[in-house]
């Protein structure tokens, strides 16, 4: 049953400050994938990486989608790269209603480009080498229930549309 919703999306679409939003508006309870990670192993994102690899963030990653996916009633900012994983998909498309923030690539690469908290920036270097992931990973976010398209509209214009299509779906009375 669907009864949360999670933002999907690059890094730098909006789905933590959408996300904030959305919840707030509905009354239900924000959660970040990433903050939560941070918050269980006690590292930032960067130094897990640097640490414990990629691998062991995406297992924990997992493992916090699972757990989250028990309850209801919650707005989810996934991780950039959480829907990569046939697993995840699995857990995202039978617990939580699903929106994909598709925001065009310059734009992305325009907010991003000066972050010191994305490991993925150290790993890809190049506007050229993370377009490629970027779109790499767009089939996958593809897959979500709803896409919006972001680029000229305010957070709070995002975060309306959500709600309006989560009402649509069913998942909001």
């Amino acid at each position: 049953m669907r009864c949360n919703i999670a933002l999907l999306g690059f890094m730098g679409c909006g789905k933590t400050s959408v996300g904030r939003k959305v919840a707030q508006s509905i009354g239900w309870e924000f959660h970040d994938t990433d903050a939560l990670i941070e918050e269980r192993v006690g590292l930032p994102i960067p130094e897990i990486f640097s640490r414990y690899g990629e691998e062991y963030f995406r297992t924990l990653e997992t493992e916090v989608l699972a757990e989250l996916a028990t309850r209801c009633h919650l707005v989810l900012a996934t991780g950039g790269g959480l829907p990569v994983r046939e697993k995840n998909r699995e857990i995202l498309r039978e617990h939580f209603f699903t929106v994909f923030l598709r925001v065009s690539f310059p734009l992305l690469f325009e907010r991003i480009r000066r972050s010191t908290n994305r490991p993925l920036l150290k790993k890809y270097r190049t506007p050229e080498e993370l377009e490629a992931l970027y779109r790499t990973r767009i089939p996958y976010y593809e897959s979500a229930h709803v896409i919006i398209d972001a680029d000229f509209l305010t957070e709070e214009d995002i975060a309306e549309e959500i709600i309006r299509r989560a009402r649509d779906y069913g998942v909001l009375a």
